[in-house]
């Protein structure tokens, strides 16, 4: 398989370097690129992850949080394809790309990077234990011209449409589009009245994951047992249950146990780490602490927390015999985009003074991208994980466990389903409270 992967990419990396750059702006085509620009732009890609994690965990506190970096990640590169001026800049910005890189830098990394993944799947080699599907379109407008470039280079993923003659049947197609996407997981992606005739540019990314386990948990030792979200309030669930060989480490430095759970074909698998538990910290009358956000702000920040945790995900852990006991888990979750861009530096992509003529013939008006949606699945059982995500921007009407290794999972943890060929989070969640069980409260 590594062979074939290799010879994809010298050859994709001749077609890439016969490709204009003048197609991304006017003046945008270096005479060298950097043999390491692929490593730093998945290293940008990691970044984007762990900036988003962050500002979303500072959104949302108390609920649980899912939602996939990846799917963001894709949109907005879409977006900044099309983009010029201060919206090219400030989705540079989000995106984390070098302040030295253009963007002709960014397209052949994404154009490098769906090849490859297109040729792995056409080549037979992808794995049967797992299904991988990730898609990206955007819906223009018949009333604008597109560059004859941009076609050529983004054909499969542009779509005119007329929005005018009837809006409700394009909302019907788009949302038909992301449900096939994800295998019928999401469905009316954009709501009632979310295109209107005056709409004119729609961005969607949807990607869908399913893994069996590479070892799986059988289901004879899931057993009920206490959940505790805080220090004070606890719910009944189903917990899977373990024993055996894992990748686990304990890191004073991240102040988590890390536990990897592979999927079968070792390409993709789920990362759990979990803080201490925040109840012992309340019976200590520190009630105000909250174990994800300090082991978000750590794995997040500049130090070598973060660094750690990217050489775990890279290089992985030492092998030790661990006993799991983590829930079964199931959430859907829509998240708002608009803070989420606004804190990232992107505020522009979404008001009528956005630059969005890349796409676009010379003297054609900008198109407008009004609201964006994100909206994200998964479900963790004995087997393994199915998770699916997508993502629509479009225009609208106006205390650690002791020795001997146990790793037991009773209290909110963070996760995360890592690809290690493309070194890419695909999903990323915060576990703090089941959502379908009776809770107790303790006074």
């Amino acid at each position: 398989m590594y062979n074939t992967v290799f010879v994809c990419l010298a050859l994709c990396s001749a077609f890439l370097g016969m490709t204009s750059g003048q197609c991304m702006t006017e003046n945008d085509n270096p005479t060298t690129m950097e043999r390491d620009f692929n490593e730093k732009l998945s290293q940008a890609r990691l970044d984007f992850a762990f900036d988003t994690l962050r500002i979303l965990s500072e959104f949302e506190d108390v609920d649980n949080i899912f939602y996939s970096p990846h799917s963001l990640h894709e949109a907005l590169t879409l977006a900044y394809f099309s983009a010029r001026g201060e919206t090219e800049a400030g989705l540079k910005r989000a995106l984390h790309v070098p302040e030295t890189y253009s963007k002709t830098h960014v397209q052949r990394f994404y154009v490098l990077e769906n090849s490859l993944r297109r040729f792995i799947a056409e080549q037979g080699n992808a794995s049967t234990s797992y299904e991988f599907n990730t898609a990206n379109k955007l819906w223009v407008t018949k009333e604008r011209r597109l560059r004859e470039c941009m076609l050529d280079l983004f054909g499969s993923e542009l779509e005119q449409v007329d929005f005018r003659a009837d809006p409700e049947a394009i909302r019907e197609r788009i949302n038909q589009w992301t449900s096939n996407a994800t295998k019928g997981h999401i469905q009316d992606l954009i709501p009632a009245d979310g295109i209107t005739g005056d709409s004119n540019l729609v961005l969607a990314s949807a990607v869908y994951f399913k893994g069996l386990w590479k070892s799986k948990f059988d289901t004879a030792n899931s057993k009920k047992d206490n959940f505790y979200s805080n220090g004070s309030r606890t719910h009944l669930v189903t917990f899977m249950k373990q024993k055996g060989t894992f990748s686990h480490v304990v890191s004073e430095e991240i102040g988590a146990h890390i536990l990897q759970l592979p999927y079968k074909g070792d390409e993709i698998s789920m990362y759990v780490l979990l803080p201490p538990f925040a109840g012992a910290r309340a019976a200590e009358g520190n009630e105000s602490f909250d174990g994800v956000q300090q082991l978000i702000k750590r794995i997040t920040g500049t130090g070598q927390a973060s660094q750690e945790l990217r050489e775990i995900l890279n290089d992985g852990m030492a092998a030790r015999e661990v006993d799991i006991s983590m829930p079964k888990f199931n959430v859907d979750k829509e998240l708002p985009l608009n803070p989420l861009l606004i804190k990232m530096g992107a505020n522009n992509l979404l008001t009528p003074t956005a630059d969005l003529t890349g796409l676009l013939q010379d003297g054609e008006p900008s198109l407008h991208l009004g609201d964006a949606v994100h909206r994200a699945v998964v479900e963790v059982t004995e087997e393994g994980t199915k998770a699916t995500a997508a993502t629509a921007i479009f225009s609208f009407r106006s205390s650690r466990p002791a020795e001997p290794a146990v790793f037991n999972a009773n209290h909110p943890f963070l996760y995360f389903i890592y690809n290690r060929l493309t070194r890419s989070i695909l999903f990323a969640g915060v576990y703090r409270t089941p959502l379908t069980t009776t809770s107790v409260s303790y006074d």
